[in-house]
């Protein structure tokens, strides 16, 4: 470890005012919504509303808690609580502002242990708060994210101590990144080995001090991975193209207005490529073997593996926190440094100020959608359907949006999260058929497009719901509304009524 450069070097107190401030400021777009416009995050709300009260009579039907050591419980194992006690919205927020304060409280509490003092530096990491990933709503990623940072900080510290105590706590630490997410808890372990091998590799520890080293590292991996040998994983494995992965590394700041975002992308790659080459900027040698380590990683993921979506594009914001938390000021120019600071500042406020306004323009167009899906009675079963164009990152998503009538309403909507592999919930068999049986993708062919003709089996299927929910990317109208009756129609987003099939006659 190396001592901070003492134009930074705050005193813990100074240090934590900062912080607070610059927490409350990043959860300003929180408040000016009562929705995150984040693609999958009703989905995810609506698992948190049923959680803390299965089995129910009204939802026993159609849920039942599958409760196991599966590791995407970052977000399941908190916010299901914090509903017990307050309102489900703002639990879902303070899950959120949860994920912010560990993802830059870990990248400080990294560049502490490293350096041996607090300072503005890593600061930085606000600026990485909304990324991509954010937006796509892998909040249980970024929570894990956020352990993984402060548990390789924790570790970092502990190398003074006794080895059981390393060990002990060490597995502590890997259990609950591993618990809150499997791809955080591979980041995590890489940190930690990347480091211990970049120790052994500049000191040339005997054989056997290195052998006892790397097990005092190795040791407690082992309780998580044998959780993780008895976890079946299933799904695709899909590389795309190898140049996309240039591309991704914008993904840090690709929120809403590309041009605005890729200006301040190129402006900070060329602030602190310059500011390396000058030497005005240093890396630890601690940390050069957790940022290889994160470089093939990110070079060797494919974009699908099994269930996760975009695996490779999870990767860049963590080398740059990484990056941030490893790096410090030395230059000799105080003032020098205060003007990048300054420059940070305000890009910062920019671009938080962009979050700011579609957010709350995201949050008027909910506000006014919220009465369709309160217009539904209570337990009634939802079939969806979206184009394909609406999984994606947009500034008003709705492709999930219907899933939010779990929460509001005690319903049963087809397209709620329910893998055995990830949540910890499962749907009743009936429930578990429909949702089989009904592709959003194929129902909104055959009623917005009307491209394409209902199989036997979906139409059966469907005359087994109350409702169906259409979301669009863009405004849409119906092509075809064969046995269905409009019970609420916005531009975006629209509900109707399923006409039961008549009973045969006696």
């Amino acid at each position: 470890m190396q001592k901070a450069a003492q134009s930074s070097q705050l005193n813990f107190g100074a240090f934590g005012a900062v912080f607070v401030v610059l927490v409350i400021l990043s959860a300003v777009p929180l408040f000016l919504t009562p929705l995150p416009p984040l693609l999958d995050y009703p989905n995810h709300l609506a698992r948190m509303h049923l959680l803390p009260w299965l089995p129910s009579v009204t939802l026993g039907r159609f849920y039942a808690p599958a409760w196991a050591p599966l590791p995407n419980l970052g977000m399941d194992a908190i916010v299901p609580f914090l509903d017990m006690v307050m309102p489900l919205y703002a639990a879902g927020k303070l899950f959120i502002l949860l994920c912010f304060v560990l993802l830059a409280g870990g990248t400080a509490a990294l560049h502490r242990v490293l350096f041996g003092g607090w300072s503005l530096w890593p600061s930085l990491a606000f600026l990485l708060l909304y990324t991509r990933l954010l937006l796509w709503g892998f909040l249980g990623y970024l929570f894990g994210c956020g352990l993984a940072l402060a548990s390789f900080a924790a570790w970092i510290a502990l190398r003074p101590r006794h080895w059981l105590l390393r060990v002990a706590l060490g597995c502590v630490f890997a259990l609950v990144v591993y618990l809150a997410h499997l791809l955080a808890f591979a980041i995590y372990a890489i940190l930690v080995a990347g480091y211990e091998f970049g120790i052994i590799v500049r000191a040339r520890p005997r054989f056997a001090a290195a052998f006892r080293q790397l097990a005092i590292g190795g040791v407690p991996f082992l309780p998580s991975l044998a959780l993780m040998s008895m976890n079946s994983t299933v799904g695709r494995i899909i590389y795309a193209n190898p140049l996309r992965k240039f591309d991704l590394l914008f993904s840090v700041f690709d929120n809403y207005n590309r041009t605005f975002d890729v200006l301040c992308f190129v402006f900070v790659v060329i602030a602190f490529g310059v500011a390396f080459w000058r030497r005005w900027i240093k890396l630890t040698p601690d940390i050069a073997g957790p940022l290889i380590g994160l470089v093939i990683l990110y070079l060797a993921l494919p974009t699908q593996l099994f269930t996760a979506a975009g695996a490779d594009r999870r990767i860049p914001m963590m080398i740059f926190l990484v990056l941030i938390a490893g790096s410090r000021w030395v230059a000799p120019s105080i003032r020098l440094e205060r003007r990048i600071l300054t420059a940070a500042a305000l890009l910062f406020v920019a671009r938080l100020a962009v979050i700011a306004i579609v957010w709350n323009s995201s949050g008027r167009l909910y506000a006014t959608l919220l009465p369709g899906i309160d217009s539904l009675p209570v337990g009634s079963c939802i079939a969806t359907a979206y184009d394909r164009e609406g999984l994606a990152v947009q500034r008003a998503p709705l492709a999930h949006f219907p899933t939010i009538a779990v929460a509001r309403r005690d319903a049963f909507v087809t397209s709620l999260f329910a893998y055995p592999t990830q949540q910890p919930i499962r749907l009743q068999p009936d429930a578990q058929a429909l949702a089989d049986a009904l592709s959003a993708d194929e129902l909104w062919r055959a009623f917005v497009d009307d491209s394409t003709t209902l199989s036997p089996q979906t139409k059966a299927a469907l005359t087994r719901c109350d409702y169906i929910a259409f979301a669009g990317t863009h405004p849409f109208t119906l092509k075809n509304t064969a046995g269905l009756a409009a019970q609420f129609i916005a531009p975006r987003f629209q509900l109707y009524r399923i006409a039961r099939p008549a009973a045969p006659a006696s």
